[in-house]
């Protein structure tokens, strides 16, 4: 267990490293594995999220090392071999699943919804071979209601949430189908904070989706939509 006081040294001994002698870390509850900082010429001030309380204490100086070479452009290669290995490990995943899971508040908790369930979708996905039946992913519907962004994940977690939206009477079954593949890609990809991995086979992996211009054409007219994602591309 890495205390308040032991993540607070790692921090201040990297920080030093880098030429700053003023600074602050503490253990936040985020829902997501993140890290949220401020900074200015001498001082800085981290929030590091709680789900690595009880990481290896060279994970978590690890961590710091690399937020502060980010810090001072020395390089944006993303953490270190050390964090991905902790937090993709299975282990870090069944531990913290289940916190993620109690601080989304929004989730219903079931695959079930009144017209549609997301379940149905995934057994389809991997009748068509796109993608392999995965135990450890959870499947819910949200009771967000963003027409900007009707889904979401959590890769490290493999947890995908499905807007509320989707869940009507009218909406074709291919609409929930490429909604729910359009996540999985992102946890079959996997753990990539430097987006490397997303620009270079992201695409190419959704494309395989033999429906997708069905489905984007159908939620454009809906207004619905993909944070990120152009309705009609």
């Amino acid at each position: 267990m890495v205390t308040q006081e032991a993540l607070q040294d790692c921090f201040l001994e990297a920080g030093r490293r880098y030429g700053y002698d003023d600074v602050m870390a503490e253990f936040a509850q985020y829902r997501d594995f993140k890290v949220r900082w401020q900074r200015s010429y001498r001082w800085a001030r981290f929030k590091v999220s709680d789900y690595l309380e009880d990481a290896p204490e060279k994970v978590v100086r690890d961590l710091a090392q690399s937020l502060f070479r980010r810090i001072v452009g020395d390089g944006d290669d993303g953490y270190t071999e050390n964090v991905r290995a902790w937090v993709t490990s299975e282990g870090f995943r069944e531990a913290k699943q289940q916190i993620y899971l109690r601080r989304s508040r929004s989730l219903t908790r079931s695959p079930v919804g009144d017209h549609q369930n997301i379940r149905d979708a995934y057994e389809s996905l991997i009748a068509q071979g796109l993608v392999d039946n995965d135990p450890e992913i959870y499947l819910s519907w949200s009771k967000d209601a963003d027409p900007g962004n009707v889904v979401r994940c959590s890769v490290l977690m493999k947890v995908v949430a499905l807007s509320s939206l989707l869940d009507g009477k009218d909406v074709p079954g291919c609409v929930v189908e490429y909604c729910l593949y359009h996540e999985l890609c992102h946890i079959a990809i996997g753990f990539d904070p430097t987006s490397e991995k997303h620009e270079r086979s992201y695409d190419e992996l959704e494309k395989r989706y033999p429906r997708r211009a069905e489905a984007r054409q159908w939620m454009a007219r809906h207004c619905l939509r993909i944070r990120g994602v152009s309705p009609r591309r």
